[in-house]
């Protein structure tokens, strides 16, 4: 079995890891769950070799590993992690990449032609598209890079997967075939350790759940023992008020004028139409839901209101214009597009032109209103920074990160947010809050539009929703919001 004993890790002041003792058998899927911020990642970053442990230790099959050897070695130790932000060379092809993770570096074209055949066997049976031959890693979607690192994951032939929230883009067909894909891992004996913050998904594939709630393993348990209700309280504890209360009205208010309007917006690439005459407006008081498989035009659309592409044909009422802080953004990659990691969060928070204008006085920025101004922000949306202000954004867990960008936004007071996955990596506690912030939002006469490939969250927070198929906008019915009906014209299924 893959075990941990006594495992202690901590990051400055932080203990992220106290005394963990965890255990993954043969034949088995082991669903890691807990609120953001546990040590869920940090948990499988030691196992994986990529950190190390202040204390404590990993045992394979009884026999201790070495620290890193995982990491400098995944083929040799055939334990394979996904981790929940891509770590690929983004000027590299997909196909270099996966020739580094694990054969050599400087593979000649005939080597890079036998990874690719590899990946796309990996492909098939995980249910995958893979990008076009020789593309380039930067001009992948977030989702697809995803997909990249399952497949070579899963090119090792892994004794041991591990995955971290590896479904959080998803589309639902290609999520039934992944997890059917898992199955047949563990029916051949391999060991599958699956990270994730949706109950009902861990309860669906996994044999065996261990939680964990600040560092420390709080319960382990058969899943066909659990349900969602009893791991949400062993994970968060009394439910959160956000959880406890129904959501409230909106103030949607049709006759108002647009905040935001697309006039048969038009744009192309390379003689293809990425964004084909949509038109769509979102008023005052209203959450509009957009919903697709990664792809299909919604990384351009999120680009087009940031200012940073624009139309070829069409209009978009307000011009984007990021100094003017009519529209806030929250981008799908809050590690590449929405923060820069290397700078502290009070000054992450002021690359909001809105916000950073209010701590400008004769062109000098005051430094300690802004820590203080970020401070609040930080207790108001639950952010865990064990530096506050001057903790760099890198220090945080990927949840607060996500967190971080969405108290942001609200701060800079836009008119329109638009959200691109809103809630990514966000535990059941943490994106209730985030919902709840975003509907008074709403209700305050702001206006929402939200792109997600999750339909839950969709059908839960939206008023109108619509599907984008091939760069083209279909609007839904109330009354014809099915699930099942839903994922087919994601598909393009009538599109």
């Amino acid at each position: 079995m893959l075990e941990t004993r006594s495992i202690v890790r901590r990051f400055g002041r932080t203990l992220a890891l106290d005394r963990v003792d965890f255990r993954a058998r043969p034949g088995e899927i082991h669903a890691l769950i807990g609120e953001n911020g546990a040590g869920k990642s940090t948990l499988v970053n030691i196992l994986a070799g990529r950190l190390r442990a202040d204390a404590g230790e990993v045992l394979l099959d009884g026999a201790r590993l070495p620290a890193g050897s995982a990491a400098r070695h995944p083929r040799r130790a055939r334990i394979a992690a996904v981790y929940q932000s891509p770590m690929l060379f983004e000027r590299m092809t997909w196909e270099e990449n996966l020739a580094l993770g694990g054969y050599r570096a400087g593979a000649s074209p005939r080597e890079l032609d036998a990874v690719a055949v590899r990946a796309r066997t990996a492909a098939a049976q995980a249910g995958f598209a893979l990008p076009p031959p020789r593309a380039i890693v930067a001009d992948c979607s977030v989702a697809a890079r995803v997909r990249l690192e399952i497949v070579r994951a899963l090119s090792f032939d892994p004794r041991v997967l591990m995955l971290d929230e590896p479904t959080s883009l998803l589309a639902p067909a290609e999520l039934e075939i992944f997890l059917a894909a898992l199955r047949r891992l563990r029916a051949a004996g391999r060991i599958v350790v699956i990270v994730t913050h949706k109950l009902a998904e861990a309860l669906a594939v996994a044999d065996r759940i261990t939680v964990m709630r600040r560092g420390r393993v709080v319960a382990e348990l058969p899943a066909a023992h659990a349900s969602a209700a009893e791991l949400a309280r062993m994970m968060i504890g009394a439910l959160p008020e956000e959880l406890r209360m129904p959501p409230p009205a909106g103030a949607e208010t049709p006759a108002a004028a647009p905040a935001l309007t697309l006039e048969r917006a038009t744009l192309a690439r390379d003689g293809r139409r990425l964004l084909d005459e949509i038109s769509l407006a979102v008023r005052p008081g209203e959450i509009v839901g957009v919903a697709g498989v990664d792809g299909n035009g919604q990384a351009e659309l999120v680009e087009l209101l940031a200012g940073i592409v624009r139309l070829d044909a069409g209009r978009v009422t307000p011009v984007p214009d990021a100094a003017h802080g009519a529209v806030a953004v929250i981008p799908q990659n809050r590690d590449r597009d929405g923060l820069v990691l290397e700078m502290t969060l009070w000054e992450n928070l002021l690359l909001a032109a809105p916000v950073r204008a209010r701590f400008i006085r004769r062109g000098l920025i005051r430094g300690r209103a802004a820590q203080s101004f970020c401070a609040s922000l930080l207790d108001r949306f639950g952010i865990r920074a064990a530096a506050g202000p001057a903790a760099s954004a890198a220090a945080l867990s990927g949840g607060n990160r996500q967190r971080f960008a969405v108290a942001r936004a609200l701060a800079a007071a836009p008119r329109v947010i638009v959200a691109h996955d809103l809630c990514r990596g966000l535990d059941l506690a943490a994106a209730a809050r985030v919902h709840r912030r975003i509907r008074d939002f709403a209700a305050a006469g702001g206006a929402v539009l939200l792109i997600s490939t999750d339909l839950d969250e969709l059908l839960e927070c939206c008023g109108r929703l619509f599907v984008i198929a091939r760069g083209r906008l279909i609007e839904t019915a109330a009354a014809d919001r099915d699930p099942a009906r839903l994922g087919l014209l994601m598909a393009g299924a009538g599109a």
